[in-house]
């Protein structure tokens, strides 16, 4: 079943680029661009006010297209995505193996996350975002599997693919430090109650991992980067997640990019800027706390409450004619209804099955590793209350939570079997 999962889901992946004759824009759009002026000599991005400069995080992401266009030939965006849709299939299989090792091989378990995996739709439409969001979810639970396994059967094959797989999901997208903390955490803890030297060496890989990644990244630029240059400081982005501009908590209003702009690219002056404007946000929700609370209440419905992940809102630039299903679902009609309908089901599912399983599942600490994912969702939750909004943000932990959904449902059916045989014994 697992080999078909596989072999489904990479096929479903590829027809849907087909179906969806769809272009990246915006963001998706401009680091295509500066890829191919890279690959061209030109670096001019990275000049101090440039897209690049300002945010140096998409570097990551720009050298890996820049490979793919080498490769594939200038701006094909559409090598990109047949690799994130090949790559699909190493998710599924990550996350089973993650299930496995965290049941100690419930085989009933496995199957329910790769049924799950296998309706899960917001996975096939991310295949045509030309970002990060898919291909960084890939590497990170690749990275986990090899950290469970490794804790499991030591190997240093393991431990190598674990380093590795960290850091390139770190370099591609600087959000999954989340994962990497909650990672660091159990290690630490682990390593707090038992003094073994194999947490000693995954803890290295881990950092070692992130150091060679990053020193390869920097290497890589640092005789064509401007030494003015400086990206928009952290506390900006905070600042935007508290704006109500457009009846939306807390989402993208050109805060950072237009303030940073507004002094020069001054680091000093535009974090002094962001923490006056902080001050008068912590002064509204002293003086209004019904506000404040309706406010971060809003926040969280807009990003943890809508199971479409917007995988049809950030890939909406259809550039020719779509094939079917997509057709119907990018239309709204009764097919692309009832999948959104299907997809609320899903995640009322998963939240109530993880529920169970946290109220009926105890762990003791040399089990630490059962939470990991966990401790990475609650990470992500608390970072989304800070950061920008945005629902996209939120599919990298929509994904780690799915192999607890199994888990929950597995917990759920094994509950009520027990009910059903109490009371045929009666």
């Amino acid at each position: 079943f697992l080999g078909t999962v596989c072999a489904l889901t990479g096929m479903i992946s590829l027809y849907w680029i087909l179906a969806c004759k769809t272009e990246p824009i915006a963001d998706q759009g401009i680091i295509c661009q500066y890829a191919s002026d890279f690959n061209k000599g030109d670096f001019s991005g990275l000049a101090k006010g440039g897209y690049m400069a300002y945010y140096p995080q998409q570097l990551g992401m720009v050298t890996l297209l820049r490979g793919i266009y080498l490769l594939f030939g200038d701006n094909n965006y559409q090598a990109f995505r047949v690799l994130v849709a090949l790559l699909i299939p190493v998710l599924v299989l990550s996350g089973c193996k993650i299930v496995r090792i965290l049941t100690r091989d419930n085989v009933r378990a496995e199957f329910y996350y790769l049924l799950f995996m296998l309706c899960c739709f917001p996975m096939y439409a991310y295949v045509n975002f030309v970002y990060s969001d898919l291909i960084a979810t890939v590497s990170g639970f690749f990275g986990i599997w090899m950290y469970l396994s490794c804790s499991r059967e030591f190997s240093w094959g393991r431990l190598c693919a674990f380093g590795f797989s960290m850091g390139l999901t770190l370099v591609l997208r600087k959000n999954f430090l989340i994962l990497i903390i909650a990672v660091a955490i159990v290690i630490l803890v682990k390593l707090l109650f038992r003094h073994d030297r194999k947490n000693i060496y995954m803890g290295a890989a881990l950092l070692a991992g992130i150091a060679v990644m990053n020193l390869a990244l920097w290497l890589g630029y640092r005789d064509v980067r401007d030494k003015e240059a400086h990206g928009i400081p952290a506390l900006l982005f905070v600042v935007m997640g508290l704006n109500d501009d457009y009846g939306h908590a807390g989402w993208w209003n050109n805060y950072g990019y237009s303030t940073f702009s507004e002094v020069d690219s001054d680091v000093e002056s535009a974090r002094k800027e962001a923490w006056e404007d902080l001050q008068s946000y912590g002064q509204l929700y002293k003086n209004d706390p019904d506000y404040m609370i309706d406010f971060f209440v809003r926040k969280i419905n807009a990003q943890w409450n809508a199971p479409m992940y917007q995988s049809i809102a950030m890939n909406d630039a259809v550039a020719d004619v779509l094939l079917p299903p997509a057709d119907n679902i990018y239309e709204g009609g009764f097919f692309g209804k009832m999948l959104e309908s299907g997809m609320k089901i899903y995640q009322l599912l998963m939240y109530g099955s993880i529920l169970f399983l946290l109220l009926s599942e105890r762990k003791g600490i040399n089990r630490m590793e059962f939470y990991l994912l966990l401790v990475a969702v609650f990470g992500g939750f608390l970072f989304s209350l800070i950061w920008e909004a945005k629902t996209r943000y939120i599919l990298p932990f929509f994904f780690m939570q799915i192999p607890y959904m199994a888990m929950g449902i597995n917990h759920i059916m094994v509950y009520v079997e027990e009910k059903r045989d109490k009371m045929g014994k009666k």
